[in-house]
């Protein structure tokens, strides 16, 4: 059930938050906590008056190729040992799921503790993440850069705020990004209060123009690398040798990026890098046709695209055209109609939300192609990462 906001719901939701999540704080004056809390809905089981699971749900806005759609960050999923396994997590999900198509949110993120717990709710794999580890030498053929300037600070920063929120929302113009979300003024600032140790870099060019940036943690001898972004080659450039002149104390670094990112290529020596890819979010399409009538086919023509399976959202099965034509897209229902392509909505949440290109898909059996049209569509990029 949909919980109300008050002191007794609060109390039994920190209390059980704490012992699930072994939190040693009063989260009730955690104000990281609590700012989430404040933007959320609730969903959660009661045996008698104990609150025994529960579930956070946020709402954000998630750009998807220039559409901001709706969608919803799930975290904070947890049960006492004594409740689990009794599937009240099941029930909270499914009424979840109703009441965010109720709400026209069109589909969920989260960060799995279980991939296959979650796949049983109709979640899919959909964003990667590469991370690269390498010593301070690998930074040494990176110099500051020779014009324009770096400006460091905290997040309070003026300057530093409002170059990486001009970057970031410029990015988010493009048209480009598949599945990233729309950064609220709340979210950045628990961000920033979330990571208190965090610090920001900001690239300005001679014009006194942001090109790129760089938020960063240094911890336990480590440079921690955590997002950034540039707008130019000299910008990115100009980030690596920012981190580079912290050689001389760190001993380590870290860098979070993207998987499509191809940094490695500026450096002289790979072999000092090691990378490692894993997945970071999963994700659920809970409106087959408002995604779909988002995304950007890649050739002209009318597609049959059908739905087979969908337990938890039953409407989304059957199936549904796709036109394009003159690059504009639409989705109808059709009944009788001579099925394309067939898979289930987890397939499906791995071709248009997530990286797998329809070719793979069909490669892997994933998506069953039944009259051999041509049809892909343009992949995007996940070009930031937040957590839930």
């Amino acid at each position: 059930m949909e919980l109300k906001k008050n002191k007794n719901n609060l109390k039994q939701i920190t209390a059980l938050i704490q012992y699930a999540f072994l939190k040693n704080n009063d989260l009730t004056k955690d104000e990281n906590f609590m700012s989430r809390y404040d933007h959320s809905t609730g969903y959660g089981y009661f045996d008698k008056e104990k609150l025994a699971s529960y579930i956070m749900v946020n709402r954000f806005k998630s750009d998807v190729f220039g559409h901001h759609l709706p969608m919803a960050g799930i975290g904070y999923v947890a049960s006492y040992p004594e409740y689990r396994g009794q599937g009240h997590i099941s029930q909270l999900m499914k009424e979840i799921l109703h009441d965010l198509h109720r709400q026209d949110i069109p589909f969920a993120n989260l960060a799995p503790f279980s991939e296959s717990f979650y796949r049983q709710y109709g979640f899919s794999n959909s964003i990667y993440q590469k991370e690269y580890r390498f010593d301070g030498s690998a930074l040494r053929s990176f110099k500051l850069p020779r014009s324009g300037h770096i400006v460091r600070g905290k997040w309070d920063n003026l300057a530093v705020q409002n170059g990486v929120i001009q970057l970031y929302e410029r990015q988010l113009h493009t048209d480009d990004e598949r599945n990233t979300v729309v950064r609220e003024a709340w979210w950045w600032n628990r961000l920033d209060s979330y990571y208190h140790h965090r610090n920001v870099a900001v690239y300005f060019d001679a014009d006194e123009r942001p090109i790129s940036y760089l938020i960063y943690r240094i911890r336990d001898n480590t440079f921690l690398a955590d997002e950034m972004y540039a707008i130019t080659p000299q910008g990115l450039l100009s980030m690596f040798g920012f981190m580079g002149s912290h050689a001389g104390s760190v001993k380590q670094f870290k860098m979070s990026v993207p998987e499509i990112s191809l940094r490695a290529e500026l450096f002289p020596e790979q072999n000092e890098l090691q990378v490692d890819l894993r997945p970071y979010m999963m994700s659920r399409i809970i409106d087959f046709e408002k995604v779909l009538a988002c995304m950007r086919p890649m050739q002209e023509g009318d597609f049959n695209l059908e739905v087979n399976s969908d337990e938890q959202c039953p409407w989304n099965i059957g199936v549904w055209q796709l036109s394009n034509h003159g690059r504009k897209v639409a989705v109808e229902r059709k009944e009788d109609a001579l099925v394309d392509f067939s898979g289930s909505i987890t397939a499906w949440t791995q071709v248009l939300l997530g990286r797998l290109t329809m070719n793979a898909a069909v490669k892997l059996g994933l998506i069953t192609d039944y009259r051999i049209k041509k049809l892909d569509f343009v992949k995007g990029d996940v070009s930031f990462y937040d957590y839930f």
